[in-house]
């Protein structure tokens, strides 16, 4: 450690640590009005930054039984400790009282000897993500316990030696930053182009070409919900049970993450995918995604939240896999939903949606087509995850030097 610097725990060094509210208000409001105050969660907690994008609020009542204990103010750090993002830790910049849940833990650094954007970022780097959690990063984190956030050390250099680092890594990050946003963008870019070039070639389609719609061209039949009592498993047996979510962005399915059934589950249900070529929907939940379940996967049970489409010989079924894709498909899937509280798309609704149909052998010549442009898509992407890769690498680096004490 660079001369000059300490080692103390952050609980000594924060004049508080605590968490939030350790039961959820009876009520949340949408909007703020008179006597509300704004309700952070887990899910508001961003690293850099605060997203109040989806805020809810909360009445005096709750807000008075918890804001004593966890008054979170401006300039103090906030850091997410259980849920989805944990870990997630940024600076508040609401100049305004707030609740927090639970999942959300406050830290006031004294000011005295601890900058709170130093924190802030020491809590970002892999050292500081390690000392929190109390495990190795990348490991499973569920939770994180405010008796190890207290007994969690920092390097302490001098105040002045603290800003001076994060003046530093505030420019780099800023450059970080802003090429993070410009490879975003490219990735985004890439996929809207894959989507609208196929989405232009149906339109086409359908000025010169009748529709026909999908009760006409194949046989719809719906999954069937698992028994009362009955569950899925993770290991692999002989019977596989196909969900939605195994689907991934290619349209076919991801074998790694499937469940599976005990043989008399099997038996109770019975009802399989009989055919790998054929095409499925959601109909509940993501509803529109579409997908080929493999050969591999002949004879697999299917989720009810899903349906199978058979289609007729003249039929190509990755033609129409790729017209799910478009906005068109996705729009008359949309409004042929029923309620807004759980989503479901009826299979006499499914039957409704219509498809322009071209002879069969355009149809394999255009889904070759439409296969050869989404690989390069996919090629463009897979080199703009690894740079934003880079960039995360990079990022970690200067947070490593700089609680080494070795960043110029």
């Amino acid at each position: 450690m660079k001369a000059g610097w300490e080692v103390k725990a952050l609980g000594e060094v924060c004049s508080k640590i605590q968490d939030g509210a350790h039961e959820s208000p009876k009520s949340t409001y949408p909007e703020p009005a008179s006597g509300r105050f704004p309700y952070l969660t887990s899910k508001n907690i961003r690293n850099g930054y605060l997203d109040l994008s989806d805020i809810s609020y909360v009445d005096e009542s709750f807000h008075n039984s918890i804001y004593p204990r966890c008054n979170a103010e401006l300039g103090d750090v906030l850091l997410t400790k259980d849920g989805s993002n944990t870990g997630n830790v940024t600076l508040n910049t609401l100049d305004e009282p707030f609740s927090t849940l639970s999942s959300v833990c406050l830290l006031k650094p004294d000011r005295r000897v601890l900058s709170a954007a130093f924190l802030t970022y020491y809590l970002q780097s892999s050292e500081g993500f390690e000392q929190i959690t109390g495990q190795m990063t990348g490991a499973a984190i569920k939770r994180i316990i405010l008796k190890t956030i207290k007994a969690s050390t920092i390097p302490l250099p001098p105040l002045d030696e603290q800003k001076r680092i994060v003046e530093v890594l505030d420019a780099a990050f800023e450059g970080l930053s802003r090429a993070r946003a410009h490879i975003e963008t490219n990735l985004q870019n890439a996929r809207e182009l894959f989507l609208r070039s196929i989405e232009c070639e149906f339109e086409l389609l359908a000025e010169i070409h009748e529709r026909q719609t999908v009760g006409e061209i194949a046989t719809i039949k719906g999954g069937k919900r698992l028994p009362k009592g009955q569950k899925t498993v993770a290991s692999e047996t002989p019977f596989p049970y196909i969900s939605i979510k195994d689907f991934n962005d290619q349209g076919s399915v991801d074998v790694t993450g499937i469940d599976y059934l005990l043989p008399e589950t099997r038996d109770a249900i019975k009802n399989y995918v009989i055919r790998s070529e054929d095409l499925y929907i959601s109909i509940a939940g993501t509803i529109g995604k579409t997908g080929i379940v493999p050969p591999e996967l002949d004879g697999a049970n299917l989720t009810e939240n899903a349906a199978r489409m058979v289609f007729k010989d003249e039929i190509n079924n990755e033609y129409v896999y790729f017209f799910t894709l478009t906005a068109d498909f996705q729009d008359q899937a949309g409004l042929n939903t029923r309620t807004a509280a759980q989503p479901k798309l009826a299979l006499e609704r499914l039957k409704t949606i219509s498809v322009p149909i071209v002879p069969l052998a355009e149809q394999i010549q255009m889904a070759a087509k439409f296969r050869s442009v989404r690989e390069h898509t996919q090629q463009a992407e897979t080199h703009y995850r690894a740079k934003l890769a880079d960039l995360d690498a990079l990022r970690q680096a200067l947070l490593q030097k700089a609680f080494a004490g070795e960043l110029t």
